[in-house]
Formats: structure tokens, sequence, C-alpha cells
């Protein structure tokens, strides 16, 4: 528990859901400017991310936990979201300029018309605007207060199935929480792990959870491009139930994931074995550790393939100087990076959390990723927030200052 929490504002406190396909991560942080400070992680094992009342009870355990330990009211989150039921879309808008001078609403308009999408397309999460276009001027980020006849965007749109969204927003309620906001895992992520200088190079962040491999690429600081693939961790689990000298569980399979698994092919003896355990009386069966790597690395390897000529369908993998970074829970796999770099031939490396104040060695994890970049992405909002509230308050007493003078004025003259 956080030994300061006394001398903290209620409306510092900050949280983040990560509700993924095995576990529950629960954050609480403390907003504290530009920085966050950790207070507590929940780490929730999920007997089933299909089940609805399965996702409810680990929430509410989560939440009482969590409340009893931090010391504070768990409420308002910050819910991550991926998978197959996002999508995402690029789409260009393009306005003329009424005054011949790009203003704020300018701005606003080119991007609500460029992130009209049918019905279809799903609810809108995130609307990432790019590099915007003046006349015949190309490549500008900011185009406020700069002349020309005619303004365009081109916006990246992250959408979700409404279906998808309301079955959350259903299992947070009811365990007594509220939805501040959904949030694109892989951008939550990418808040956590990815410096300046990576997203201003080009970068493809890849986290790879339990049940999805997500992608978001950055490009001189804005969000390129985003896509979900529906392959990840349980696969191979499953792989590893299915195709080791004796069948095992998937709960098994799993254990034996973490425990023995490796990508590092070369680093392993010949002969070297680990024991499992036979299906009902049997006894204990001993399996090459060398095939639990080789099933491993074939999978690993045709996730990457598959993400890479996604890559190269959308002209992207040309624009990532700064190579790929790996999150996710399977990034503790060893070696994995190792199959990144063959398979992508950029450089690689694993994004561990970074750069806030509280947070115990134990979460510096890429599985924890998620749940952490969700904190910043809060107090990001946070800030905003609290900005808008001041500016509001500023007005207000300007009002009421040119208001007392007029008052005097009538009154004396």
């Amino acid at each position: 528990m956080d030994d300061n929490k006394q001398m903290v504002k209620k409306e510092d406190y900050i949280f983040g859901l990560d509700i993924g396909a095995s576990k529950v991560n629960l954050f609480v942080g403390i907003s504290e400017g530009e920085s966050v400070r950790v207070v507590e992680c929940g780490d929730f094992p999920l007997e089933s991310s299909d089940e609805y009342d399965s996702v409810v009870e680990t929430l509410q355990k989560a939440v009482h936990m969590l409340e009893s330990s931090a010391g504070v009211d768990v409420r308002d989150v910050y819910v991550g979201i991926a998978g197959k039921h996002v999508s995402s879309y690029s789409y260009k808008g393009l306005v003329s300029l009424p005054t011949n001078e790009v203003r704020d609403e300018d701005i606003v308009n080119v991007q609500r018309l460029a992130s009209t999408l049918p019905d279809k397309a799903g609810e809108i999460i995130h609307v990432f605007p790019g590099e915007y276009t003046l006349d015949d001027r190309t490549g500008i980020r900011n185009p406020k207060g700069y002349s020309g006849r005619r303004l365009g965007v081109e916006v990246q749109v992250v959408t979700s199935r409404p279906n998808a969204l309301q079955d959350i927003a259903k299992c947070v309620t009811r365990a007594g929480l509220q939805v501040a906001g959904f949030v694109l895992e892989p951008l939550a992520a990418a808040s956590a792990v990815l410096s300046n200088d990576e997203r201003e190079l080009g970068v493809a962040l890849i986290d790879i959870g339990a049940g999805s491999a997500d992608v978001a690429v950055f490009v001189k600081d804005s969000v390129r491009y985003t896509a979900s693939l529906d392959m990840a961790g349980n696969i191979i689990t499953s792989d590893i139930s299915k195709c080791l000298q004796v069948p095992v569980s998937l709960t098994k399979a799993e254990e034996l994931k973490k425990k023995y698994g490796t990508c590092s092919l070369n680093n392993l003896i010949e002969d070297e074995t680990f024991p499992v355990p036979g299906v009902g009386d049997r006894g204990e069966v001993l399996c090459s550790r060398k095939l639990l790597a080789q099933i491993i690395t074939a999978r690993v390897a045709e996730i990457f393939k598959l993400l890479a000529k996604d890559l190269e369908k959308h002209h992207l993998d040309t624009v990532i100087d700064g190579g790929i970074v790996l999150t996710g829970g399977c990034c503790n796999l060893p070696g994995i990076e190792e199959i990144a770099a063959k398979v992508f031939k950029k450089p690689v490396h694993i994004g561990k959390p970074r750069g806030m104040s509280g947070i115990q060695e134990a979460f510096q994890n890429p599985s924890y990723a998620t749940g952490i970049g969700l904190l910043y992405y809060a107090n990001k909002k946070h800030r905003e927030r609290k900005q808008r509230d001041t500016d509001t308050q500023l007005l207000v007493s300007v009002k009421k200052g040119m208001q007392r003078i007029r008052d005097i004025i009538k009154t004396y003259f």
C-alpha cells in the first residue's frame, strides 16, 4: 500500500483494467503531473474469458482486493480492448478554407469528415490523424495558422463491434465499476514501452498476449496502422498439448510452456528432457525439450510471418526504421526476439514498462505493458480534463471581474 495515499486527492487516482484471455490485470495509479506513480496491481487468473459470470466474478475479486490493499475506491477505469472484433480503417478528408487560413475549427472539420464511416464499420474507439496537406504542400504535422485554400488529412480510425463493447461494459458495471473509456491495447502498451525516438523514426509494436497478436505502427509520432491477428499464446499452448510424445491438458501445457519453453534451439542440449505427468494413473513420461522448443518456434515463426506479410501488404515495412518492439506475455519466451529478427529482417527488442515511479520490479515485465500503459493513457486524459476545468474557471473569473468593473462604472458614473 502507498504510504502517502492520505496526501492524495481522490480525483488524482487513476485506474487501468486489462481483461485478457487468460487473466485480469487491474492497476491503481496516482497522477503526478506528466508522470504516474503506480500504487497497486492485481493479477488474477481468468478461468474462462468467454463466460460472462466468470469474468464478472474475477473482476469483483480484483476490485475487492485492490480496494482493501490500496485503501481507495476503484470506480472509473480505462479498459483495454483488442482482438478480432477490432478493425482499423484508413480514410482521407478534404475541406475548403473559408478564411484562407487554417483555424482550429477547420482542423476539427477535416478530421470529422475523414472519420465519417458507414454504420457497419462499428463503433469508433480512436481517430488518429496523420500528416496534413495544404494545397500542394504535404507532410504538415500541425497546419494551424497556415494560409491556403484546401486542407486535407488522412486518418486512421479504429472501431469495434458495438456488441463487444457492450458486453465488456456490462461486465465492468456488474463488478461495480464504470468505463471511463476504451483504449486500443497496443496503443496503451506503446505508452509504457516505446521511446520518443522510436515513435519518430517509425516502429511496429507487436503485443502478443494469450488470445491475439496486436500490432500498431507509429511513424513520426502518429499512429499509421493497427491490426489484430487471432493467433497468439493460446494456440501455442494448444500445439503443445497435442504434439508432445504424450497428450496433456491445456492447463498442464501452459505450465510446461512457461517452465520449459524456449525459442532458442541452439542453446539446448541434444538429449535434454523434462517430466510430463501421464494421463490417468500412468506414470511420468520424459519428453524432449528440443521437441518442445521446435513446437513453440514453428508457431511463433508463423505468427511473425503473417504479421510481416500484412505490414508488407500495406507498404509499412519500409517506414519502420526504428524496427520492431515486442511486448505481451508471450515475449517472456527466451529467444523470441531472435525469431522475430529473422522474419522481419529488422532490429528487434523486448519492450518492458518503464519510466513510472512506484513500479515494482515484478511488474517491469512485458506481460504488464498494457495494464501500466492504460495508466499512462488515463493520466493523459486526467490532465486534459484538469486543464479544461482550469480554463473554464479562469473564463468564469474573468467574466465575474468584468461584471464587477461594469457595476462600479454604473454606480459612480
